[in-house]
């Protein structure tokens, strides 16, 4: 049977959950504010999307004012809670949340692999 492209992103974000204990949550998000996919969902999955979608535009305003160049990261550190907000193709973000203390190196590895894999989904 063949997947739909909703059916690979949940696989994606489940895969991605699965190897990394830390992580509470994980969306796709479109650059329109809508919760693609959702790894371990929760009730304010929608919310975050949106409010990740205000950051991502934002950030790029920000990113094009400083000349920084194309946005690919953005890390929103709080005191219980550090939110990841990575560019997955040109029309979805991959949204993270952690608790604050987590080593975010492989957390980030893991992301550019979902990443990579979510682009060749919509590119």
């Amino acid at each position: 049977m063949i997947k739909s492209n909703s059916e690979h992103l949940q696989d994606i974000l489940d895969d991605l959950v699965s190897h990394n204990a830390d992580i509470l949550s994980a969306i796709i998000v479109s650059d329109d504010g809508l919760n693609v996919a959702s790894g371990l969902p929760h009730q304010d999955d929608d919310t975050a999307a949106l409010a990740a979608s205000d950051l991502v535009d934002m950030a790029d305003n920000f990113s094009k004012r400083l000349e920084q160049g194309r946005l690919s990261r953005i890390m929103l550190e709080g005191e219980q809670r550090t939110t990841i907000i990575e560019r997955a193709s040109k029309r979805t973000v991959l949204a993270v949340l952690v608790p604050a203390d987590t080593k975010l190196g492989l957390i980030i590895l893991s992301m550019r692999r979902a990443v990579n894999q979510i682009i060749k989904i919509f590119d």
